[in-house]
């Protein structure tokens, strides 16, 4: 039920009457202005009351100054939180999808040598629940030279009829024999010519076993596909020469396709060859260093490794992409932690001119709160009054500031600023928004915002009406 003040309230004395001081002039009170009391609680007048408070009065702009740099100061550090992390997650993301990309989800290896990939071993792991594919592959550490440079690569050995479905690096082909490759058709087909030998494309000479190289080592190299190069293993077969040193070996490879992972570590370093190919220049006598798996959740793959270890059993064992990475992405996550840390100083200091625009409006509003207390507002009045005033301030820095955070993120994304592959391992900057660090920033922003309400909203709930009256 809603009540207005009766006629005989709304009216002050009468022309005969004396004001407040005997012999004073009479006066007039029109309460007509104020909001209507609805029964059961006082939650709108005390919002009406907040607002009031917000409003700077005459001779008090610097209280509307301070308010807007609350806010401004809000604004801010919401929106750049919003935006670091973002950036920090795209490279986080971009990192890991790289990585999964050149490398399988799980690898399957042996604890005493390597191992022999007949088909029942590929048949048992192919068949435990969440694995989709298997290959075997080879890995070495050699050297590469061809007429122009030479620099350390990683050998690694891969059976053209699996890999392609294990890792993406049959996807990430760019150049093949026939120039460069537009369509997955062209990349399939070039891919399978690593299993046989590729003819020169210019010239004269014999065909050589094929090899994959990154677009960056081939640059260094200055080679192309068609292009002869040579393969050094500095620890040979094992044999020992005159002084007891090993004696290296050499393997004449013909580069057959020219790939792009984006990653500036693999586009330098590493190299694929068709595994009889690598079982033969490394004697390994047809065994394989493991076997590579795709499985179809790779945040289920702590699960699958363990199940894997099951199926195929000892001296067999399996590792993830998560414990093979694992200090490279705990460095990533902490490093967010404490990036977000240092910019939340931003709110805070939002929150500290929270605080001294609350304390300036307690001190130029002292007879409002005096006077309110007078008329019977209580302690829990006067304090939901300053927190709303302050909650109004976070609320809104945080609704623009989040806004403005996630428009700043569209942007950068957008205009996809260029880095320096030689520096970072991305070549623009990534930009991932996630809903959580959004919805934790907003209600880490907010949080801060109503703890810098509270000291000075209990100062000014605390005022007595005396002091408040005093100098009037």
């Amino acid at each position: 039920m809603t009540t207005h003040p009766s006629e005989a309230e709304t009216t002050g004395p009468t022309s005969g009457s004396t004001g407040g001081r005997q012999g004073g002039p009479s006066a007039s009170v029109d309460f007509s202005a104020l909001p209507p009391v609805e029964d059961g609680g006082s939650l709108q007048a005390e919002l009406w009351l907040a607002w009031g408070a917000l409003r700077a009065g005459a001779g008090e702009a610097f209280i509307g100054v301070a308010t807007a740099l609350s806010i401004v100061g809000v604004v801010v550090g919401v929106a750049l939180l919003d935006a670091v992390l973002a950036v920090m997650t795209g490279f986080e993301v971009d990192l890991r999808d790289k990585i999964l990309g050149a490398n399988a989800h799980v690898v399957v290896m042996h604890y005493q040598h390597d191992l022999r990939p007949d088909d029942d071993l590929l048949a048992k792991a192919e068949a435990v629940e969440g694995v989709t594919h298997a290959a075997p592959f080879t890995y070495a550490e050699m050297m590469i030279r061809s007429r122009w440079g030479t620099s350390g690569i990683i050998l690694k050995g891969l059976d053209p009829a699996r890999a392609g479905d294990v890792t993406d690096v049959r996807d990430q082909l760019e150049r093949g024999l026939d120039g460069v490759l537009e369509t997955d058709e062209a990349r399939r087909i070039a891919f399978s010519a690593l299993a046989g030998p590729v003819e020169p494309v210019f010239g004269d000479g014999e065909a050589l076993p094929g090899i994959f190289l990154g677009d960056e080592l081939a640059d260094q190299l200055q080679v192309g596909p068609g292009d002869p190069v040579q393969v050094i293993n500095p620890l040979g077969d094992g044999k020992k020469g005159l002084l007891g040193m090993p004696t290296p070996t050499f393997r004449n490879l013909r580069v057959a396709g020219i790939f792009h992972s984006g990653m500036f570590e693999y586009d330098t370093k590493w190299t694929y060859v068709a595994v009889p190919e690598a079982q033969d220049f490394l004697d390994m006598d047809g065994r394989v260093s493991g076997l590579e798996l795709r499985v179809d959740d790779i945040d289920d793959v702590e699960r699958i490794a363990r199940d894997v270890e099951k199926a195929l059993g000892y001296p067999h064992y399996a590792r993830h992409w998560r414990n093979m990475n694992q200090s490279l992405f705990e460095a990533l996550a902490l490093e967010k932690i404490v990036m977000g840390m240092i910019l939340g100083m931003v709110v805070v200091v939002a929150g500290l001119l929270i605080v001294s625009n609350l304390f300036m409006l307690v001190i130029t509003r002292r007879k409002e709160i005096a006077v309110l207390k007078a008329l019977g507002a209580g302690h829990g009045t006067i304090l939901r009054v300053f927190v709303f005033v302050g909650a109004f301030i976070g609320l809104t820095g945080t609704v623009v500031g989040t806004g403005l955070g996630l428009v700043l993120c569209e942007v950068i994304r957008r205009v996809e600023y260029d880095l320096g592959t030689d520096v970072y391992y991305v070549t623009t900057l990534p930009v991932v928004v996630e809903p959580t660090p959004v919805v934790v920033t907003a209600i880490g922003a907010l949080a801060v915002c109503f703890a810098a309400t509270l000291y000075p909203a209990m100062r000014a709930a605390g005022l007595h009406p005396v002091d408040g009256l005093r100098e009037e």
